[in-house]
């Protein structure tokens, strides 16, 4: 049996789910190993106002050196939140040396939201996040972030058809084989992904209802459970309809609860969901 090792490089958060902690059940529910590689730890997440944190990038290429000692290899490349641009050469030199070979390499470019950079970054991140996507087999933006890297002013209102084509076709112009788009603003109530490869002509859309609940790591449960699909051999577009019907399935779950959105999503409550066949109503397997 073939198990994906997956370089997993994201923030240890110890307090509300996001990151590694979203990252590694999510990828090991469906089959893969991930390798750790953490850029910082965090305290608690941002969205509790205020954290202590440590920076990991003077620790990271000694244990690129040591892996390439031991002759460690990986079947992906996954980086999700940086502590800083200045991660953004680490992310690139561990592709140079653990990527090539048609291995993915996926990059979420987790910098912003809701049309603002997040407040631990400034421009720099922007700018730098441009260049690290030039090295990726495959983006997932929010689209915020895709506006930031392809200069696009961000507006809130729904873009039209003819917007949403132009944004997709300048991410791709960027590098990428493949980009994917969250968060994309509608006018029917939901909130639509944008997918397309570099050999399609027009993007394809998947639209979710819109749920009144906002809280972090909803972006890496998105982006870890699309990569995992993908790397059991999903097409692009199936790969997205099954990450964001979970997504949405886990946000739902959180709703129900009523429980405090610091602290992330319910997500160990949901991988059950992941275990089943994605055509088999399974409702009564909970619990």
């Amino acid at each position: 049996m073939k198990i994906n090792r997956v370089l997993a490089i994201h923030d240890l958060c110890s307090f509300g789910r996001c990151s590694l902690t979203a990252a590694i059940p999510v990828l090991s529910a469906l089959g893969s190993q991930v390798c750790p590689f953490p850029t910082a730890l965090y305290s608690n997440n941002l969205t509790y106002g205020k954290f202590h944190s440590k920076d990991l990038t003077d620790e990271m290429t000694s244990s690129m050196d040591k892996w390439q000692e031991l002759g460690l290899s990986f079947d992906a490349i996954y980086s999700g939140f940086l502590a800083s641009s200045a991660q953004v050469d680490v992310v690139i030199d561990a592709i140079g040396r653990f990527g090539g070979g048609g291995k993915s390499v996926v990059v979420d470019p987790a910098m912003a939201d809701d049309g603002k950079l997040y407040p631990v970054f400034d421009e720099t991140m922007a700018a730098s996040m441009k260049k690290l996507v030039s090295h990726a087999t495959l983006i997932t933006p929010n689209y915020t972030e895709a506006c930031l890297l392809t200069d696009t002013p961000y507006q809130a209102k729904p873009p039209t058809d003819k917007e949403l084509e132009t944004l997709c076709d300048k991410l791709l112009s960027l590098g990428p084989k493949a980009i994917v788009i969250t968060s994309v603003p509608t006018d029917s109530g939901h909130i639509a992904i944008a997918s397309q490869t570099d050999s399609q002509l027009f993007p394809e859309k998947y639209e979710v209802p819109k749920l009144p609940f906002g809280t972090c790591g909803t972006g890496d449960i998105f982006t870890s459970t699309l990569l995992a699909y993908i790397l059991r051999g999903k097409d692009l577009n199936l790969a997205v309809q099954h990450a964001a019907d979970f997504l949405s399935f886990v946000i739902e779950t959180t709703l129900n609860e009523g429980t405090n959105p610091h602290e992330g999503v319910l997500l160990e409550g949901c991988l059950w969901k992941l275990l089943v066949p994605q055509t088999k109503d399974c409702t009564s397997c909970k619990g």
